[in-house]
């Protein structure tokens, strides 16, 4: 019986060959999407899960602000991780850690030349951190070589991951490493003194370098690494915690507002507010921004799993709706059957046997075309993300392979096996089969709703990310490159460089400073105004120099700039600080002295700047301040001139940049970027949103479009000889056309009726993330709309214009 099925099912395949491949191709693509979304949400929703104490494990993060406007750290001052070590009651430990990066070099036993790895790409998360041995009591190794309670005890000393020697090393084992040197930016010698395995699973905080904190005050290291600065915000800077058995976080918590009054100075009642943030929720939460974990974005997991199960659900209704329309066709077959003493159940299971052979099909291509599908998606899925065969896998396969087979089947088969023998044997239908129509076309409906709200959620999208990229921002963006240098080298250094570009007659203008204006790097500390009575607020800060705000044409609304210092002496501030510290008219603040967090240094405000957006459009302006502090304007920005921004010609440049890069800094990789892309960075989840809803939109729309062909080639099949009347009686050839195609519409125009408030409702969500942000006009699903019918009348007239000029004699020889 079973091969009876199978045969049958086979012969089915090849008989009807266009139907076969619309619903095998369909199929593939839904089970394929379900297929990469699955090991997507796998991956994502695995990271940092092996931990042993995982659920005791939380980082200290901040919250800080004036009146309504409130910011999030996912960082903290440098000292404070350590004080809480002290101050802090139930907890097992705390990890204090800096994140570095720099320029690695190992020297070789052999006499070969030294292995020289270059300083990360600004904004790639670095593997080196500086911490002490408390960091492997938080998070758990498994030590090769070496001791966790003494390896970072003594200055100079680094402890390397396994992967990490053998790179450094090669093939040797972790008692030979020990003793090896690792050199950090050309001049912080280390001693290797420990070997811990590497993590198995996901991780964001899979670092491979760690240097002795004790190193810190012995080295170069101390310029950045300020052990006693209690009034910055610095954003390498990390603590985390792990509390002791049977102790809630909302009793460490209960403790901060006295460690805040004691440490960092606040009076009660201020904005500011530690918290702990669970090891979990780490790597979702973009509330909280670092410099080391890869942050993944939950409702756009929870949506592209709508996605996948809409497409699949796309594809199961062409295979129904195909199914049951060829089941006019197959009317003979199942009276046969049933004359011969087939039982219903068992012509229920003859097609569920096919819609199983198809769906095998499906999912054999599917694993098949997934591996590609990935590496060609690489752009926008996790490095790493892989096709494996491990059991969960294995699992959702067969899971997918029922539950497609059952939802593309069920019914179908149910339809099919009423037939009733009688009327099966002249060739007809019986009369449950008329109301299926009215199935049919609310399925066609169900499909291009979806199609039709992924390409309204597409439009808009691209509206928004049209409107972050070309709205003023309150500062210049084109023809600006940015280079950046290392803390490890002199000032007068990048002094020098700057200078030499500034020669170059291509070169309109350069400047030095900390931070590009639009930037999530920004540091935040406190302003505190010394008036008749204390204002004190937070604020994000820049250290630059005299021609910053010229070439970033941000544009000074009263006052002066700054002249060039060593130290904090003189003030810029925007004039949203300007109101938060109580001046109703920002030229007020004019002459006013002012207190940084920055080791008490301050000065009179001596300019006033107009409002620009520091951080991301998601985020409100800000309080924001500038001053000049020449050790910490390690960025070097230049402008280029008109008849130099060609391609050819800004080649040429960069090659003369690289010259005097390396002329400078001999040892140190030439890396640049263009100010425009580093902004258009900041919005890499949004454009990653609209690239997936693309692609997402081709789908359902192709899907749609095989099922809407499918259907109309079986209509005009089952209507042929319908047509060659009718041309015989003189119809014409648009009016055969008309009476096709217009059968298909109405469930089209029905579609965007129902599509519309939908997308429009989660798009208004969606919006509402950003502080600036465009409109939705109504001409949008409009255009989309009359879109989706053009697509859908391309695809039914092209079927119905064959239909209509094909030759009447054809169908009407045997009447």
């Amino acid at each position: 019986m079973l091969r009876n099925y199978w045969l049958v099912a086979i012969r089915k395949l090849l008989r009807y060959k266009i139907h076969s491949i619309i619903n095998i191709l369909g199929l593939t693509i839904g089970i394929a999407s379900c297929l990469i979304i699955f090991l997507l949400t796998r991956f994502e929703l695995s990271y940092d899960t092996f931990h042993p104490n995982k659920d005791r494990m939380y980082r200290v993060v901040a919250t800080m602000g004036h009146g309504n406007v409130v910011r999030n750290f996912g960082f903290v001052v440098v000292p404070l991780p350590l004080a809480l070590r002290k101050e802090l009651v139930g907890c097992d430990d705390v990890a204090a850690f800096y994140n570095y990066s720099a320029r690695i070099t190992v020297p070789q036993t052999d006499g070969r030349e030294p292995k020289i790895f270059d300083k990360p790409d600004r904004g790639v998360p670095s593997p080196l951190i500086v911490t002490d041995s408390q960091y492997f009591d938080v998070f758990h190794y498994q030590w090769l070589a070496g001791n966790a309670a003494t390896s970072l005890n003594n200055p100079f000393s680094v402890v390397l991951s396994e992967k990490e020697m053998k790179n450094y090393f090669g093939p040797i084992t972790p008692d030979q490493a020990i003793g090896r040197t690792v050199i950090y930016d050309d001049s912080l010698t280390t001693t290797v003194t420990g070997i811990v395995r590497d993590w198995a699973g996901n991780t964001d905080v899979g670092f491979r370098d760690f240097i002795g904190l004790s190193t810190v005050r012995s080295s170069f290291l101390k310029n950045d690494i300020d052990m006693t600065a209690w009034g910055v915000w610095d954003y390498d800077s990390q603590g985390f915690i792990r509390l002791a058995k049977n102790v809630t976080p909302e009793q460490i918590e209960r403790q901060f507002p006295a460690i805040v009054k004691k440490y960092l100075h606040f009076e009660p009642g201020e904005n500011i507010k530690l918290s702990l943030q669970p090891l979990a929720d780490i790597h979702f939460n973009s509330s909280y921004e670092d410099a080391y974990s890869r942050k993944a974005h939950k409702p756009t997991l929870y949506g592209l799993m709508g996605i996948a199960i809409f497409i699949l659900l796309l594809a199961a209704i062409n295979f129904i709706n195909l199914s049951t329309a060829q089941s006019l066709q197959r009317t003979k077959e199942i009276g046969i059957r049933k004359v011969l003493g087939s039982r219903r159940i068992d012509i229920v299971f003859q097609f569920l046997g096919e819609t199983v052979l198809f769906t095998l099909l499906a999912v054999v291509l599917s694993v098949l075309i997934t591996p590609i599908a990935i590496y060609l998606l690489h752009d926008y899925l996790p490095s790493g993300l892989r096709l494996d065969a491990s059991w969960p896998t294995l699992t959702f396969l067969a899971l997918i392979t029922v539950v497609t087979a059952l939802l593309a089947g069920w019914y179908p088969a149910r339809v099919i096996a009423a037939l009733l023998p009688v009327l099966s044997l002249k060739g007809q239908a019986t009369p449950t089969l008329t109301p299926n129509r009215y199935v049919h076309r609310g399925l066609i409906v169900f499909q291009f709703t979806i199609s039709l709200a992924f390409i309204m959620c597409t439009v808009i999208v691209a509206r928004q990310l049209h409107y972050v990229v070309n709205t003023d921002l309150g500062f210049k963006t084109d023809a600006i490159l940015t280079i950046h240098t290392s803390g490890a080298y002199p000032a007068q250094d990048r002094e020098v460089l700057a200078a030499r570009i500034r020669e170059m007659p291509e070169v309109d203008l350069v400047s030095r400073h900390m931070e590009t204006p639009q930037s999530q790097r920004h540091g935040g500390t406190i302003l505190i105004h010394h008036g008749l009575t204390e204002q004190k607020i937070t604020a994000s800060f820049d250290m630059i120099d005299t021609n910053y705000l010229r070439l970033f044409g941000i544009e000074l609304v009263a006052g002066r700039p700054l002249f060039p210092s060593d130290t904090i002496r003189e003030l810029l501030i925007n004039e949203t600080a300007a109101r938060a510290l109580g001046f109703d008219h920002p030229r007020d603040a004019l002459g006013v002295t002012l207190t940084t967090g920055i080791a008490g240094a301050g000065g009179p405000v001596v300019g006033i700047i107009h409002d620009f957006h520091a951080q991301s459009l998601h985020e409100p302006i800000k309080p924001f301040f500038i001053g000049s502090m020449r050790r910490l304007e390690r960025s070097i920005s230049f402008r280029l001139k008109p008849g130099a921004r060609n391609p050819e010609a800004v080649h040429n440049l960069l090659a003369k940049v690289q010259k005097l890069w390396h002329a400078t800094y001999p040892n140190e990789k030439f890396k640049y970027s263009f100010f425009d892309d580093t902004i258009a960075h900041l919005y890499s989840r949004e454009r990653q949103i609209s690239n997936l809803l693309r692609l997402a939109m081709v789908i359902a729309i192709a899907i749609s479009c095989m099922g809407l062909l499918g259907l109309a080639t079986f209509a005009a099949e089952q209507r042929s000889k319908e047509i060659s009347i009718r041309k015989v009686l003189g119809a014409s050839v648009g009016r055969i056309v008309a009476l096709l195609t217009t059968t298909f519409l109405w469930p089209v125009a029905l579609a965007i009726v129902i599509a519309t408030p939908v997308a429009w409702y989660f798009m208004r969500n969606w919006l509402q993330s950003f502080v600036y942000r465009t409109t939705i006009p109504w001409w949008i699903f409009a255009c989309c709309g009359l879109a989706a019918v053009a697509i859908a009348l391309f695809t039914v007239g092209f079927q119905a214009l064959r239909a209509a000029t094909a030759n009447p004699v054809e169908k009407l020889r045997s009447e």
